[in-house]
């Protein structure tokens, strides 16, 4: 490719009061191969779930994921006894997302085996389970979770990478090797839903194999100081920090920006301009931004265009739009 794709598909919609920004670029890969998820869970409307899945090997894994996720999660004998209890019992959502992560990734065995065994392909995945008063964070790989909180970054996920220690100790226990940073030289994410070639020992459970498709959980408490919330999918966290990537979000609402997915267009944009001249780490395919009592000042068109001019004059953009409401402190009228 002489340029990355800079159309993007993006969306805007309110579930249960938070207002939601989401956008998708296929820059310089060849094709798009990543999903997403954004929508209440249907079992229970006051829980919304979100997810981004990294594509790696085609789109195949990323796109079942997408479609099966919540349903997978839903069936599980943990999401039912939170239903069923008096107490929400917050340690069975994360138990009920592991489970969902390793019968999911058995599903995606079986529908890849039922295809021909032509789909190879794998996806890394992190999720959050937003509450009317905790956020569960369950991650697979390098896609990351990070939460803007009272002027500051914090982490919901960390990255699973085959050099880590914990990580490498797993792979060799397994019979595979770490070379050039990758696992058996060839995968660059050590925690992945699909990548079937690397979980053929029968002789192990789900969370033994060289990839391990087995989701870490982080529980937050939410506050009133709690600001945004980030998904992203590795394109972002290659050229910004945590630190960079809030810190940048916070600018573009306190230039005036309202509108989330605005925001995220306009994220992806920053975070292209800054890989593009270095890496093919240059694009960004899925980009959650998630804000719930932030009320930012009015935002003009020109602020907008300002800061697009700044940057060269802005990326094209194709939207695929459906705006299904507004989050609380929102005003009625999208610029």
């Amino acid at each position: 490719m002489d340029a990355p794709n800079t159309a993007k598909d993006s969306d805007r919609r309110s579930c249960n009061g938070l207002d939601v920004g989401v956008t998708g670029m296929q820059g310089w890969r060849l094709e798009m191969e990543d999903a997403h998820i954004a929508e209440e869970i249907g079992s229970r409307k006051d829980h919304v779930f979100l997810a981004v899945f990294d594509g790696h090997g085609g789109a195949g894994a990323a796109i079942y994921a997408e479609h099966h996720m919540v349903p997978t999660l839903e069936k599980t004998e943990q999401w039912k006894q939170y239903l069923a209890g008096d107490t929400q019992d917050i340690t069975l959502l994360g138990e009920a997302l592991k489970v969902a992560f390793v019968q999911l990734d058995q599903d995606i065995k079986k529908h890849q085996e039922q295809s021909g065994g032509q789909d190879t392909s794998g996806c890394t995945s992190v999720t959050a389970i937003i509450t009317p008063k905790h956020i569960i964070c369950a991650n697979a790989g390098d896609s990351r979770c990070c939460l803007g909180e009272n002027g500051r970054a914090e982490p919901m996920s960390i990255d699973h990478k085959p050099y880590d220690d914990e990580e490498r100790r797993r792979i060799e226990e397994a019979g595979g090797t770490v070379q050039w940073k990758r696992v058996d030289g060839d995968l660059a994410v050590s925690r992945a839903l699909g990548d079937f070639q690397y979980k053929n020992r029968p002789d192990l459970s789900a969370d033994k194999q060289k990839v391990s498709c087995l989701p870490e959980i982080r529980v937050w408490e939410r506050k009133l100081t709690d600001e945004v919330l980030l998904l992203a999918c590795d394109g972002l966290w290659d050229v910004m920090s945590n630190d960079e990537a809030i810190e940048e979000v916070r600018s573009i609402f306190q230039s005036g920006e309202r509108n989330a997915m605005l925001v995220a267009e306009e994220m992806i944009d920053v975070a292209l301009e800054k890989g593009s001249l270095h890496t093919f780490f240059s694009f960004i395919r899925f980009l959650f931004l998630l804000t719930a009592h932030h009320t930012p000042p009015l935002s003009p068109p020109s602020h907008r265009l300002a800061r697009q001019h700044k940057r060269g004059g802005g990326m094209p953009t194709r939207r695929l739009i459906r705006v299904v409401g507004r989050g609380r402190g929102w005003p009625s009228n999208q610029a």
